[in-house]
């Protein structure tokens, strides 16, 4: 009797274990994923406050151009010298303001972006120090990698873009 209930108790552990694995499995496929735009969309609204035309200045706007011809063939530069496909699977080249932000495809429209919860909600990423450790870390081929170790709290203070202000916000 005894041996029945521990198998009986087994047997429940397991189909309590299957059940929740398979609704945490059809709610993973039920989250939204979120699409690259490209920085033209972000342009539409960042020209503005300055934050578009700051970033094309910078290196990462020109990330894709500082690679020779062979080596934007090369997966290992690819990946941190491009943002990543859309869904129409055009390559997004340079470092765009979704490879920081995250794919802005639900959170691109100024209803959504007045509303910063409602923003991060629909995919918007705060970029912090993981963010760019992703590409600028240990795994860059020795002879692109910089001299001082990446020090984020100094990288931030540079500035990568323009931040909008409530003057320059007000001013759309």
């Amino acid at each position: 009797m005894a041996k029945r209930l521990f198998m009986l108790l087994v047997l429940t552990c397991f189909l309590a274990a299957m059940v929740t694995l398979a609704v945490a499995q059809e709610k993973k496929a039920e989250e939204p994923k979120h699409e690259y735009v490209g920085d033209d969309k972000c342009k539409m609204c960042h020209k503005k406050d300055g934050v578009h035309p700051s970033w094309l200045e910078t290196k990462h706007a020109k990330a894709w151009e500082s690679l020779k011809p062979e080596d934007q063939k090369k997966e290992e530069c690819v990946g941190c010298h491009s943002t990543g496909t859309t869904a129409k699977g055009e390559l997004l080249t340079g470092v765009q303001c979704e490879v920081c932000h995250g794919p802005g495809s639900d959170y691109k429209k100024m209803s959504i972006m007045k509303d910063r919860e409602q923003a991060i909600a629909n995919g918007l990423l705060i970029p912090d120090e993981k963010t760019c450790l992703q590409c600028h870390n240990e795994k860059v081929p020795e002879e692109f990698r910089a001299k001082e170790k990446f020090d984020y709290e100094r990288m931030k203070a540079t500035g990568i873009h323009v931040l909008a202000t409530k003057e320059a916000e007000e001013k759309k």
